[in-house]
């Protein structure tokens, strides 16, 4: 038995790990941009694309145009991998729930996964593989933001473990996993249902849409729309992160961020983080789809037969 899976399982692992490599690689300028808006308090003069402008030009005339892809490295470090744990989580859980509907529904032929499992599976996997790889969220957050120096990988985990010990690579992880899970969860109900609505359409107008199109689509506006719903814990992330001494909790934090810059501060770098978002997503689950395809996978294990 564990012979029949583990083939199954490294395809998982595998087409998980170049999704993650490839948008991290691509997307980096945004994920700095957004980090560096983030790391400050919002002036009232200062937001919108002139403030992105701006600070797109900072970067490039201190650092050149490869300032942009700054923090490449330990995103690598925690994307690759999380990305790839995501997928294997994603899919074993899947044939979990999947075992639990039929037994309570007594249909042994049951395919389909109610939109309910959807997000359980989707929160759950992305909440385990997130706090796995949280270490590496830390480095890829300082790398990126111009509060440290750190001149290596190796020089920031040593600066981390004589600052704060163990609990410095885990700091922010509450409202991390609060804004993954809800994140993940939402996605995926919103993918499946968008991708079910694409292709029943095309079948009543008895059009042939490319499955790339359909994943796409329904990849980008999934995105979109679970990114604007969890900004605010987004936010909260990065400031305990890059400034651990004066946000100390997710309620200090809520707390500090409203009163000092009111709503509006929970959305500051929220253009730039949907737009990553939403060309992430597309592009990782493109991709993690199309490697099933052309193994041979996707019929058995592929998340896309998870239908809301």
């Amino acid at each position: 038995m564990g012979a029949d899976k583990k083939p199954g399982s490294i395809v998982h692992l595998g087409a998980g790990a170049l999704s993650g490599i490839t948008s991290c690689v691509l997307l980096q300028p945004f994920d700095l941009v957004k980090t560096r808006l983030q790391q400050t308090q919002m002036q009232t003069h200062s937001r919108g694309i002139g403030t992105i402008a701006n600070t797109v030009q900072s970067i490039v005339a201190s650092s050149g145009v490869r300032g942009l892809w700054r923090g490449t490295l330990p995103s690598l470090i925690r994307n690759a991998p999380g990305t790839s744990l995501y997928f294997y989580f994603l899919n074993h859980t899947k044939h979990t729930c999947l075992a639990i509907e039929r037994r309570l529904s007594n249909d042994t032929t049951r395919t389909r996964l109610s939109p309910t499992s959807n997000m359980i599976i989707g929160a759950s996997s992305r909440a385990v593989a997130g706090f796995l790889l949280m270490p590496g969220t830390i480095l890829k957050v300082q790398f990126e933001s111009s509060l440290y120096k750190h001149a290596g990988i190796a020089g920031a985990v040593q600066n981390i473990w004589h600052t704060s010990g163990v609990r410095g690579f885990f700091v922010g992880a509450v409202p991390t996993a609060i804004r993954d899970a809800p994140y993940a969860g939402l996605y995926l109900l919103l993918y499946e249902a968008i991708k079910h609505q694409e292709r029943t359409i095309a079948k009543q107008r008895n059009v042939l849409i490319p499955e790339t199109a359909v994943t796409m689509v329904a990849g980008v506006a999934a995105g979109l729309a679970a990114s604007y719903i969890t900004q605010p814990f987004d936010m909260v992330k990065t400031r305990m992160q890059l400034r651990p001494r004066e946000y100390t909790s997710v309620a200090q934090s809520f707390a500090k961020i409203y009163n000092e810059e009111t709503i509006r501060g929970f959305f500051r770098g929220i253009s730039l983080r949907v737009l990553r978002k939403g060309v992430q997503a597309s592009l990782v689950f493109t991709l993690y789809e199309w490697v099933l395809r052309s193994t041979g996978s996707r019929e058995e294990s592929s998340p896309t037969k998870l239908r809301a």
